[in-house]
Order: structure tokens, then sequence, then C-alpha cells
């Protein structure tokens, strides 16, 4: 195998470590989810194993990330969080106040997500 091809290996394979312990799954969880040995998720991340384009799928799925993210590296173009239309919609119309009072709800909302 050529020099760049691992190494092409071995960065998908980190990615796909750092990726599943955002998610805070382990290589076990991992390995029931795609019907794979726990040692065959330790050679993936390691880049010591290929990964088949079904599995590469179901990891996207299952770590919330991209097929190009995880195959290239490359993060996708963001327009914002997908909620963001329909957020958009839901208050058009409101009054001023109205406003006012959902940006501080949104802003309580973040407040109690720091401190869980």
């Amino acid at each position: 195998m050529s020099i760049v091809l691992q190494d092409e290996r071995n960065q998908m394979g980190e990615r796909l470590r750092q990726a599943r312990e955002y998610v805070g799954l382990s290589q076990d969880d991992v390995a029931a989810v795609l019907g794979l040995s726990r040692p065959s998720i330790t050679n993936i991340e390691l880049g010591a194993r290929k990964v088949e384009a079904i599995e590469l799928s179901k990891l996207a799925k299952l770590y919330h990330r991209t097929l190009d993210y995880l195959s290239t590296g490359v993060e996708p173009l963001s327009d914002g969080p997908q909620q963001l239309g329909f957020l958009a919609r839901a208050v058009d119309g409101l009054s001023e106040k109205d406003l006012e009072e959902v940006a501080r709800f949104a802003q309580f909302l973040k407040q109690s997500a720091r401190k869980k």
C-alpha cells in the first residue's frame, strides 16, 4: 500500500475515533451497531482496516457527521442549524415585545444547558 493511501486511511481512522468519542460511544457500542467485533473497530480507527462504504454510511448516521467529513475531513458549508428556518417562520409576525420574550427564553435555555 502506498504511503499516501495509508496516511489517508490513518487520518480517516482518527476522524472516526474523534467522532465516536464526541458522541460518547465505546468501540463495543459501535461494533454492536455495525455487527463487527470490537477489534475491527480498533483496526478501522488505527487505519489498519479499510472501511466499507456501507459501514461508513452507518457511521456517519451514528456519529451525526457527513460522509464528506468522515472521508475527507472537509466540513460542509453550513447555512446554520436546520431549525433556523422553522424558527424564523415561527416568530414571523410577532410583536416586538413577544420577540424580546422569545430571545429571553432562548438565553434561558442556553444557560440551563451550560449548567448540566
